[in-house]
């Protein structure tokens, strides 16, 4: 359990009062580069792991040029839990003094979920792109990345153009659904 509670801490978002939601093609929003170029987005969504378990939880990420925030909140009365990643790696922070770090992101992650995550990855696959300069496969609804599947149905129109509003991605009998309810993109 509390691997798992690791993973929805790394993938999540917070519930907010939703935006339009518009069937966009993928590539219809932003161009990839400019998703690559946002220095400040946040998205705030609801989060269900289904694995040996079903998980939910509510999530607001806040990334910035240097650092990755997530806050996970309403999973199994477990209060609020923070996760930061940064150039100096993860940390875990539980509350009442319960914070872990490491330098080692992924093998902190492993440890945590028992299981790999693309970390470095799953900071693009939010936005709609693929990670850079790795291998990829097109999907007819996203793409397929390290093994992972990555779809997207519906996307929320915002200032800044079209983006995910229904985010899906699954690996063997793993499968992570984000509903991203709100974006702020700078």
């Amino acid at each position: 359990m509390q691997k798992k509670i690791g993973l929805l801490l790394l993938l999540c978002m917070t519930a907010c009062a939703p935006q339009a939601v518009h069937e966009i093609r993928q590539g219809q929003g932003f161009s990839a580069q400019q998703y690559l170029d946002a220095g400040h987005w946040q998205l705030q969504g609801r989060l269900v792991l289904k694995g040996d378990d079903v998980l939910t939880a509510n999530i607001q990420w806040q990334h910035d040029a240097l650092v990755d925030e997530l806050k996970l909140a309403g999973m199994l009365g477990l209060g609020a839990i923070r996760i930061t990643l940064d150039d100096g790696g993860i940390s875990l922070d539980q509350g009442q003094g319960n914070k872990k770090t490491s330098r080692d992101v992924d093998t902190f992650i492993a440890q945590e979920i028992g299981f790999v995550v693309p970390i470095s990855a799953l900071r693009f696959w939010v936005l709609g792109v693929p990670l850079q300069n790795e291998p990829v496969r097109q999907l007819a609804d996203g793409f397929e990345q390290f093994g992972w599947q990555i779809k997207y149905k519906g996307y929320l129109q915002t200032a800044a153009g079209a983006m995910p509003h229904k985010i899906s991605v699954t690996k063997n009998a793993l499968k992570l659904k984000l509903v991203v309810d709100q974006w702020e993109i700078e």
